[in-house]
């Protein structure tokens, strides 16, 4: 399905927009849109092979977390969060599948203000609140996300050419 990257695009939206207006109920609906784009991917094989690359996310939140930089969540570890993981996860196969034909600085940079950007939307929704001043929350997070986005994108990469290699064999 070639345009199932719009799809893909589309439920991350959904699962984002949940998270933030919708945050006491937002694990049944990310469950239902992960569901949903099981069903409908095109190489849930390979998305699924992503998952490899979820505790260093939810490491990173989970850290976040335990350093005080949120307030307000629920649990330890939230589970719309680890959900919302799993989803941004399969996206990089398809809606940000073109982040992989990027270069470091540009990843480091689209990390450092869409990683933390995500988050400040979250917070500015709601759905997070955090003890930080402004300045602070920033100089927290957007290089956090600057090492993150580029990590996740090469293993993204890793995990592909490793099941390239596979199918060759």
């Amino acid at each position: 399905m070639k345009a199932f990257w719009l799809i893909n695009l589309g439920l991350f939206q959904l699962a984002w927009w949940s998270a933030a207006w919708l945050t006491q109920s937002a694990s049944y609906i990310i469950s239902g849109l992960i569901i949903l784009h099981c069903l409908l991917s095109p190489s849930l094989k390979a998305d699924l092979r992503l998952m490899a690359l979820l505790p260093l996310g939810l490491l990173v939140d989970g850290v976040l977390i335990a350093l005080g930089c949120f307030r307000g969540i629920e649990s330890a570890f939230p589970l719309w969060l680890a959900l919302l993981w799993v989803i941004f996860l399969m996206s990089l196969n398809h809606s940000l599948r073109a982040l992989s034909r990027l270069g470091l600085p540009w990843l480091m940079l689209i990390g450092a203000f869409g990683g933390a950007g995500s988050y400040w939307g979250g917070l500015s929704l709601g759905a997070l609140a955090t003890p930080l001043s402004d300045l602070n929350f920033w100089l927290v997070t957007a290089p956090v996300w600057a090492l993150l986005l580029p990590l996740l994108v090469w293993g993204q990469g890793m995990l592909s050419a490793q099941q390239v290699s596979q199918v060759r064999k």
